[in-house]
């Protein structure tokens, strides 16, 4: 009898835990062992009451449990209608948007519409005044260039006549001053010559006082050189060609013009001979006189 309530109470102890409690998750007791002793009955009654209570505790643990899943489930459930609710009340406000949205864009739309209507009015409008200004600004500078043009022209036609005016201007200059350089060409040839006519007078003048002195000296070295002959008269005189070098030495003596006394003619040619060399000029210009000269021999005079 004490056995079997031993079993008893060890097989409510085992089928007193949850069915749905993993395996690893039962706490492995040490089994007890029952010694086949008479226990006290009291010891068995209490312990199966405290058996007993914990199973009662443990019931209610579990129903508390469950309650309070149940409790859970319906909050969450209300929770998930409130939502749900919301979503739905969300949705109809997003939906109210929407068609508000909707017609919003619809009248922006419009709008836009007439806007772009409106802008493009203000386009054409504004492409025509941009035509227009275009024509008055290709009409301004078609008339700008005519006048260019024109200004071109006329500055062009007064730089001409102006370089005509100058041209002409130049050539009455030039006219000018080719008259001055004629008048002071023919003054300064004038003075050339004039200076010229004074030096080949000058020189005329010397070359005749040179030729005169040489011929002074001539004559004076051959009347020196004459022995007078003693059947010879006073006041006889002869022309004599002498024909000399340039160094004075007497080359040929003739009569040209007899005394009308041989003795005379004779004296004189062998005086101009022993007179030999002459004094000739040292120009060559003026000694070309006295190359080939004739000469009066008047011992007396």
């Amino acid at each position: 009898m004490s056995l079997t309530l031993h079993l008893s109470i060890i097989a409510l102890f085992v089928f007193s835990f949850p069915m749905d409690t993993p395996v690893s998750e039962i706490k492995k007791e040490t089994p007890v062992i029952i010694e086949a002793t008479i226990l006290d009955e009291s010891v068995v009654t209490a312990k199966a009451n405290e058996l007993k209570q914990q199973q009662e505790n443990k019931k209610r643990l579990q129903q508390k449990q469950q309650d309070d899943v149940v409790k859970k489930l319906e909050q969450e459930k209300q929770d998930l209608q409130r939502l749900k609710a919301k979503r739905q009340q969300e949705e109809q406000e997003a939906k109210k948007q929407a068609e508000q949205l909707k017609v919003a864009a619809q009248e922006e739309q419009k709008k836009l519409q007439d806007i772009k209507q409106k802008l493009a009015l203000e386009k054409k409008k504004q492409q025509e005044i941009d035509g227009q200004r275009r024509a008055e600004e290709k009409k301004r500078e078609i008339e700008k260039q005519r006048k260019a043009k024109a200004e071109r022209i006329a500055e062009e036609q007064r730089q001409l006549e102006a370089a005509k005016i100058e041209a002409e201007k130049q050539k009455k200059i030039a006219e000018v001053k080719k008259q001055k350089a004629l008048e002071e060409k023919l003054r300064l040839d004038a003075v050339r010559e004039e200076e010229e006519n004074r030096q080949r007078a000058e020189n005329a003048r010397i070359a005749e006082k040179e030729t005169a002195d040489a011929t002074a000296l001539i004559k004076r070295k051959i009347t020196q050189s004459w022995n007078r002959p003693v059947s010879v008269h006073s006041n006889l005189k002869c022309k004599i060609r002498i024909g000399l070098i340039a160094s004075g030495d007497v080359m040929s003596v003739v009569i040209v013009e007899s005394s009308g006394n041989s003795v005379f003619d004779d004296s004189a040619e062998r005086a101009v001979r022993k007179a030999s060399p002459l004094p000739v000029p040292k120009d060559p210009n003026i000694f070309q006189k006295f190359r080939s000269f004739n000469l009066e021999f008047a011992p007396d005079k």
